[in-house]
């Protein structure tokens, strides 16, 4: 079909082209160009991984308790990775199907014609693929499948209103069931999208398909909620509250709060707020006049769900990690209105140059804009985790597998070793070939503690003060005593600027032998 003839009805085609497949694979061949796979898929794994790397060594029936704030749906899949020093291959895989749903999503709108679709579902993804946020979701955490079960959320919807029937309904229902075991989010996705179709639904008077939509979503809701009562609710707790309180603003403090945080995100995002605000309602009121209205009710929903949750201290608002999900389907919206944009600007040109392809024209568009985006953030892309002129993460600075390693290679069977408690989660997980025992329940966010029955040795810091840093060299040196004078071997990871500190108030009180190099160096350690 010509792009000329710009028909009014949308092409139907039930199964992807051969056009499709390719977009597809161009965008997941891109991924290793953006992503700096090598860092992401070997470097340690820091505090926060470790507690999820650590669920692969306790038995399968310890699942639900070891999955604490991760939904088991993910820790079960790290469960099928053959190498456990490439966990994040898990990581990698979510962030491909985030790029999969949000090309589908663009290409499922009711384009005039199918080439206008691949560029918009192309435009869409390339939109996510390019956020520089990405860039720092390379941790061995759910935040990639959040973002992918809600952008697959979003476009079985549009697939849903392309034809409606009760069969794609309970797709959707049935998604919203098995994304919950995947990502806690979707239980903040779901009554977006379900009460967008009862909404649009209610204005055009369509009872019957409502009541089909009141089915569906009860069917969802039972479903999600039967996965949070018996296995995600032990990821709420006190502790946890209070980790996330600065990201509970009151109704009061909103407005600032949002001013701050719009403020802040701007680097993670890639363009100022007032951009980011107009390509949001560009791609909303495309979807509108795409014919996906539930859609575009949905997309103004979330964010509103979002803060809504934030105020009633239910979920963290804004928050570069727990938020990705809204933060990427922004950017696959803003995609969306980039898209559309396009789209008017070809019609514009057409009428004006006959001759003119529309979709060459939007795809021209769409090209100089993305490709401006992309040079704009271009310090970003291949973001090893240490980058002093924009960011670092906890991959870049932290090692407890070389430590734990170098330690086990090196010390004798009567040493001792002394950690910082933050670096036991990890001491455990890297030391393969002893056992380890969940602990519960256990005062701190995820709700359990591990225990090596055969590491006598062992010797972890009880607290992160002064005090506790003292206490736990003095229980070394006195268990280094009964070993006849045994060498004490020093580990320390994700220790604090303040927790640094404290450990050397205390060690000036100690020769201190530093052995090895690198982030997170080794020491031996004995009185003066």
């Amino acid at each position: 079909m010509s792009d000329r003839a710009l028909p009014a009805a949308p092409v139907e085609r039930r199964r992807p082209t051969h056009a499709d497949w390719v977009a597809v694979a161009v965008l997941l061949v891109a991924v290793p160009v953006v992503h700096d796979l090598g860092t992401m898929l070997t470097a340690p794994y820091w505090l926060d991984e470790a507690w999820v790397a650590l669920s692969v060594r306790f038995p399968l029936a310890e699942l639900p308790v070891a999955t604490s704030s991760t939904p088991i749906g993910w820790t079960f899949l790290l469960r099928l990775v053959p190498d456990t020093d490439y966990l994040r291959v898990v990581t990698l895989a979510f962030h491909g199907l985030g790029l999969v749903g949000a090309y589908a999503w663009g290409r499922l709108l009711g384009w005039t014609t199918r080439r206008m679709g691949t560029v918009a579902g192309l435009v869409c993804a390339t939109a996510v693929l390019l956020l520089p946020i990405q860039q720092i979701r390379h941790d061995l955490k759910q935040y990639t499948a959040d973002a992918a079960v809600t952008v697959g959320l979003l476009a079985l919807v549009s697939w849903t209103e392309k034809r409606w029937s009760y069969r794609r309904l309970w797709v959707v229902a049935g998604a919203v069931a098995a994304g919950m075991l995947f990502s806690h989010v979707t239980a903040i996705v779901a009554p977006c999208v379900f009460g967008s179709l009862l909404v649009v639904t209610a204005i055009r008077c369509q009872w019957s398909r409502f009541r089909e939509v009141v089915l569906a979503a009860v069917g969802g809701a039972v479903a999600a909620s039967a996965v949070y009562l018996a296995i995600s609710v032990r990821g709420r707790n006190e502790e946890m509250q209070e980790f996330w309180a600065d990201s509970f603003p009151t109704l009061g403090e909103l407005p600032g709060y949002l001013e701050q945080k719009m403020e802040d995100l701007t680097p993670w995002m890639g363009a100022s707020g007032l951009v980011i605000l107009g390509l949001f309602v560009a791609g909303v009121l495309t979807l509108a006049k795409q014919g996906r209205p539930v859609s575009a009710t949905a997309v103004v929903l979330l964010p509103l769900a979002a803060v809504t949750l934030g105020v009633a201290r239910v979920y963290p608002l804004l928050d570069l990690r727990t938020s990705h999900f809204l933060l990427v389907s922004t950017a696959a919206v803003g995609g969306l209105g980039v898209a559309g944009l396009a789209r008017l600007v070809a019609a514009l040109v057409h009428r004006v140059l006959p001759a003119a392809r529309p979709t060459i024209v939007a795809a021209g568009v769409t090209t100089v804009l993305l490709a401006s985006f992309a040079v704009h953030n271009g310090h970003w892309y291949r973001f090893n985790g240490n980058n002093p002129e924009t960011y670092y993460t906890a991959i870049a600075v932290t090692d407890i597998r070389f430590a734990t390693r170098y330690v086990a290679d090196h010390r004798s069977r009567n040493d001792v070793v002394v950690m910082s408690n933050l670096a036991w989660y990890g001491f455990a997980y890297y030391s393969e070939h002893d056992p380890v025992e969940l602990t519960t329940p256990y005062e701190n966010a995820v709700g359990w503690w591990v225990s090596m029955p055969t590491r006598s040795d062992v010797v972890v810091v009880p607290g992160r003060d002064a005090a506790a840093i003292r206490t736990g060299l003095d229980d070394a040196l006195r268990l280094a005593g009964r070993r006849g004078g045994a060498r004490i071997w020093l580990i320390r990871s994700h220790v604090t600027d303040a927790e640094l500190e404290a450990w050397r108030s205390v060690l000036v009180d100690y020769h201190v032998e530093e052995v090895t190099a690198g982030v997170e160096p080794v020491a031996l350690i004995r009185e003066k």
